[in-house]
């Protein structure tokens, strides 16, 4: 597969640059940029920072009756 200039000055910018194979549809980006994003995406791990920066909000009085939502939603 070979780039334009365009498209590799793109990428090289650290944009990203759509391509299509077939009919499926692509985004090409730096190697370092995939790394962040796919930390981004890894949710899982994000799950004890999540707790750690909402703990008050989950903590908050009204929480308990978001955790009764449904039961609640029927009233």
């Amino acid at each position: 597969m070979e780039l334009s200039a365009a498209q590799i000055q793109a990428i090289e910018s650290g944009e990203a640059v759509p391509i299509t194979v077939g009919h499926t549809k692509y985004v090409l980006i730096r190697e370092d940029l995939y790394e962040r994003v796919k930390a981004l995406l890894d949710i899982e791990d994000a799950y004890p920072l999540l707790d750690e920066t909402f703990r008050e909000g989950w903590d908050a009085p009204g929480m308990a009756d978001y955790d009764r939502y449904d039961e609640l939603k029927h009233q």
